[in-house]
């Protein structure tokens, strides 16, 4: 039984129910923890608990651990994705292998917590087929460079499964996972700003001294120190901020009605100033990189708002959110099975098409359960289901794009 906000405050007069709430997955019950003290904030039995929560914490050896884990892991990844592209060529070697050893880095640094023997073979394997696959892929053909677009998507799969330990199949384990993405895009941002800050202001005073520094800083330490960025963010979200900053939260706050009245907007505006995605290619993928974005954005602030049993107004935001993204997909879906039919089968079309196919589905599921909840038939763990329980369609799909898709065209 998954810990939420509702079981917590059942059981404030049974330590022991507690106890294994807390047992069976600390995680999950911290996060039902802070709502649990909102709703029932003068009960002695939370305040308890809250200190105990907040007394633990790592040791300073952990606390060195961890950081030269992240350095080490960091640098490794650097070190793999520029050395290689010195002699196989920057063109060839990044698309293929940089995105797998940034991925593999981060995947690591979690595996270093439980260093369990199956995953690390798991990890070796799928490294070694993915890796000879991609080197065997010819040159940049539409469905070679689609193959290479997904793989990392398997990786990213891969990270989940070790992210989340045993709990891999359950609804929590993968929202925590999906808020762990949320939150390294935001502190891989902030970690980006300040090297980028860092480099220029470092190529600055050296050019005073050799003309060539900047050919020579960014394609090296530049290339070293942006691979090692997601380490960073990630030592930042683990350690430093104990793996829930609080920003994410505010943010999808903000910008979910932000990106309600920004979208709205330029439907409207798109339409009424004659832009077609029928025939005009560049709107229709402007389109799909919106629908994208908005998707990405709901499933955040879904994933953001916790096991709150009350309806609150994102709630509202967020179905009308995945409302507008569903009017998006299905334009999108209209104009590229238009396209198909004027000009034909590719591997782009066929690839976008079955990707707004099984975004569609996600987003139909979803807005079903967010209206469910908000009509009081279902809870709020229907609608995280709904989001969690579909990851693996995403695998899937990535799997055939990867592997079956060069097939079918030929590697043309």
């Amino acid at each position: 039984m998954q810990p939420t906000t509702q079981h917590i405050l059942e059981s404030l007069d049974d330590p022991k129910t507690l106890e294994a709430l807390y047992r069976h997955d600390p995680e999950s019950f911290r996060d039902a923890f802070d709502e649990a003290v909102q709703a029932a904030p003068d009960s002695m039995t939370l305040r308890v608990w809250a200190a105990r929560l907040e007394y633990r914490e790592p040791t300073q050896g952990d606390a060195r651990r961890r950081l030269w884990s992240a350095i080490g892991l960091g640098l490794l990844a650097g070190v793999l994705v520029r050395i290689p592209a010195v002699w196989l060529g920057a063109e060839w070697y990044y698309p293929r292998f940089a995105p797998i050893w940034v991925m593999l880095a981060l995947t690591a640094y979690f595996w270093l917590d439980h260093r369990d023997r199956v995953r690390l073979i798991a990890g070796l394997a799928l490294t070694a087929f993915i890796g000879v696959y991609a080197a065997l892929l010819p040159d940049y053909t539409d469905s070679v460079i689609m193959a290479l677009v997904h793989l990392p998507v398997l990786f990213w799969v891969f990270l989940g499964f070790v992210f989340t330990g045993a709990s891999w199949r359950e609804t929590e384990a993968r929202m925590r996972f999906l808020r762990y993405n949320g939150e390294l895009f935001i502190l891989g941002t902030l970690v980006s700003l300040g090297g980028m800050v860092f480099s220029w202001i470092t190529v600055a005073l050296f050019m005073l001294v050799s003309k060539n520094t900047a050919a020579w800083y960014y394609p090296n330490i530049g290339v070293i120190g942006a691979a090692g960025v997601p380490i960073a963010a990630t030592y930042l979200y683990d350690f430093v901020f104990k793996r829930h900053t609080g920003i994410a939260s505010v943010l999808a706050r903000v910008f979910a009605p932000l990106f309600l009245m920004m979208t709205g907007v330029y439907l409207i505006g798109a339409f009424l100033g004659g832009q077609n995605p029928f025939v005009d290619r560049s709107f229709l993928i402007v389109f799909n990189c919106l629908l994208l974005v908005v998707l990405g954005m709901t499933v955040f602030s879904i994933a953001e708002r916790g096991q709150q049993v009350q309806v609150g107004w994102i709630d509202y935001i967020n179905v009308a959110l995945l409302v507008v993204t569903i009017v998006i997909d299905l334009i999108a879906l209209s104009a590229i099975l238009f396209r198909l039919n004027a000009y034909g089968l590719t591997p782009n079309r066929m690839t976008v098409l079955g990707a707004n196919l099984v975004v569609m589905t996600h987003l139909a599921w979803t807005c079903r359960a967010s209206f469910g909840f908000i009509r009081g038939k279902i809870g709020p763990v229907s609608v995280r289901q709904a989001i969690a329980g579909y990851l693996p369609v995403y695998a899937g799909w990535a799997a055939f794009v990867a592997f079956v898709l060069p097939f079918v065209f030929g590697f043309s």
